[in-house]
């Protein structure tokens, strides 16, 4: 039978020394450097990437009680499809980051939000569109308030107050 050509080497090698009771332990690493992996990263703060929807309380609302002209409340709001909604609540979480937030809105902002996604949406037939169709969600401020940015832009074209939800705490 031939012989395996790293066989050779495999005999050729000497066995490890085995350690004895009065030998030494092998010697650590040197005392100077600190294990980069056992403290906390500085200056880098911690961001969520989902939030589970039951934990936040996130509850669809029907869409026939809000009324343009109420005030704010404790709520924010978000509207979406009904496919991203199916999405959501089978995966049982919300997803965002910094670079793709989820945009949240007071009461006052939801009309404006809903007028803009009808305009959007194609005209033809919406009864074959129900995937399409916009679906308002609501979560308590007070749970994810320490999450949230102000955003400007949207602000500034609805006259009311958006927020961003990035996953990344304010410090304060």
């Amino acid at each position: 039978m031939a012989e395996l050509p790293f066989a050779s080497l495999m005999r050729s090698r000497k066995p490890a020394k085995a350690r004895q009771r009065g030998d030494a332990p092998p010697a650590a690493p040197a005392a100077g450097q600190p294990d980069l992996f056992a403290a906390p990263l500085q200056g880098i703060a911690h961001a969520l990437t989902y939030l589970d929807i039951v934990a936040i309380g996130l509850t669809r609302v029907d869409v026939r009680h809000l009324r343009a002209g109420e005030g704010t409340d404790a709520y924010l709001y978000h509207v979406t499809t009904q496919a991203d909604l199916e999405t959501i609540q089978v995966r049982g979480t919300i997803v965002f980051s910094p670079r793709a937030p989820l945009v949240l809105t007071e009461r006052p902002g939801v009309p404006p939000w809903l007028a803009n996604m009808m305009e959007i949406m194609e005209s033809d037939d919406p009864a074959g569109h129900t995937a399409d169709m916009p679906v308002v969600l609501r979560v308590k401020r007070f749970v994810i308030d320490e999450l949230l940015e102000h955003d400007p832009d949207r602000t500034r074209r609805y006259g009311v107050s958006f927020f961003l939800l990035t996953g990344i705490a304010r410090s304060e």
